[in-house]
């Protein structure tokens, strides 16, 4: 049984292969036949483009080379020096002669002399006459052969006044614009205090001129203080100065 399925299967190959190489043998034939029945197709081509020449380019020329013009060589200087023009030579100034000189006089004689000259003598006061004695007798004057001399008290209160008047006088400066004016006077009273110390000042007579007036006062303010009082003062004192304006 097996050899007949063999023998089958073997059949079953060849008739196969047969139908294959028939199908190859007659497949090409079938084609070409086909293919030989329809017409041939013809393509054309149609160009709708114009040609349009392109543009003469320009001609190029090449630039001239110009040779660069060679300057002349310039021409050394002359070392000659030029001497400078000589000056006309101014002429000389004339001597003018001097005058002669004046004749020396000849010499006074000198003599000698035994003059002195005086001088006026100093005019000596005359005494009073009779009367004017009788005049001052009359008036209540009393004749006294004795020189009075004033006590302590008032020689030192005569030099403390002297050197108040110094001190304020010491710092006025007069004004300048009044050197015209002189003999304006401005009194001012100012309170002493035992130590010395300037406890008020007061102007009590003016000059009639404001800027005197403001100079003496602007010179006693500057003083604060001056030498304490005389011995024997225990309270403040006030003094009366006049600034007077001097020529």
């Amino acid at each position: 049984m097996k050899r007949e399925f063999q023998r089958r299967s073997l059949k079953f190959s060849l008739a196969l292969h047969g139908g294959v190489l028939f199908l190859m043998l007659v497949l090409p034939w079938l084609t070409k036949g086909c293919a030989s029945k329809r017409p041939n197709e013809k393509l054309m081509f149609v160009e709708f483009t114009v040609s349009i020449p392109p543009p003469p380019q320009p001609e190029i020329t090449a630039p001239e080379m110009t040779k660069p013009e060679v300057e002349p060589p310039k021409p050394e200087p002359e070392d000659t020096i030029k001497m400078p023009d000589k000056k006309p030579t101014p002429p000389k100034p004339e001597v003018k002669p001097e005058p002669p000189k004046p004749e020396p006089k000849p010499p006074k004689s000198i003599r000698q002399t035994n003059r002195v000259i005086r001088r006026a003598p100093t005019p000596i006061d005359k005494p009073p006459s009779d009367a004017e004695i009788a005049r001052l007798l009359a008036q209540g004057a009393r004749i006294s052969n004795k020189t009075s001399i004033p006590p302590p008290e008032q020689q030192l209160q005569g030099a403390y006044l002297n050197h108040v008047h110094d001190r304020m006088y010491a710092v006025w400066q007069q004004p300048t614009q009044l050197k015209n004016l002189p003999g304006l006077r401005t009194s001012v009273e100012i309170t002493i205090a035992p130590d010395g110390r300037i406890l008020k000042r007061v102007k009590v007579a003016g000059s009639g001129n404001a800027l005197m007036d403001e100079s003496v006062m602007k010179a006693v303010t500057m003083v604060q203080a001056l030498r304490a009082l005389p011995a024997g003062h225990k309270k403040p004192v006030d003094v009366t100065i006049d600034f007077e304006l001097s020529e």
